[in-house]
């Protein structure tokens, strides 16, 4: 039975799907539904944390389920940019690398019920709006071949602050985590 409080989640297995859909859509070049694909992935990874604080319906598939499926989703985005060009490789990579080691120390940190340490910060909801940001400028530009350059120029720019900001918030994590590891074997 359908309820309210289900809504959370609902987004965010949606947004898992949107990653097989996405890569569809790429490949056959369907560029408006891969750009309405983007916005409904960006809202709903908004509104499913949003909706689960003010329905009280906060949940541990949704708290361990709503990082990945973000993560999965610009991730496979991003890679597919590289593949026609659109984003640089060497970007890209240290996104998903430092998504990797945070997700691999808030499974290190979950195991002493020390996961708390990682919550999302407001810098790192930056870095995923500019993230959003940079994603869907870059998802523009087969859309509008007479100003690709400028609209590519742009998306890079966005993708730049976004590592700037995935490097910066990443080594916080890291710094964070190292010194309560520490602590723990320390005790």
């Amino acid at each position: 039975m359908f309820k309210l409080k289900n809504i959370p989640n609902i987004l965010t297995f949606s947004r898992l799907a949107c990653c097989p859909l996405w890569l569809i859509l790429f490949y056959f070049d369907y560029y408006y539904f891969s750009l309405i694909l983007v916005i409904y992935s960006s809202l709903s990874d908004y509104f499913d944390g949003f909706l689960a604080r003010k329905l009280n319906s906060e949940s541990i598939i949704g708290k361990t389920l709503d990082p990945i499926a973000d993560k999965i989703f610009t991730c496979t985005v991003l890679l597919t940019f590289v593949s026609d060009a659109r984003a640089n490789f060497i970007i890209v990579a240290i996104i998903i690398v430092r998504e990797i080691i945070i997700s691999g120390l808030r499974e290190a940190l979950a195991i002493y019920k020390q996961s708390e340490i990682l919550n999302v910060t407001l810098l790192s909801k930056i870095k995923t709006t500019f993230q959003f940001i940079a994603i869907f400028i870059l998802t523009l530009i087969p859309l509008s071949i007479e100003y690709s350059a400028k609209i590519y120029q742009v998306g890079t720019i966005f993708l730049y602050i976004t590592t700037i900001l995935t490097i910066y918030t990443g080594y916080k994590y890291v710094i964070k985590s190292i010194i309560v590891l520490n602590k723990i074997k320390k005790d």
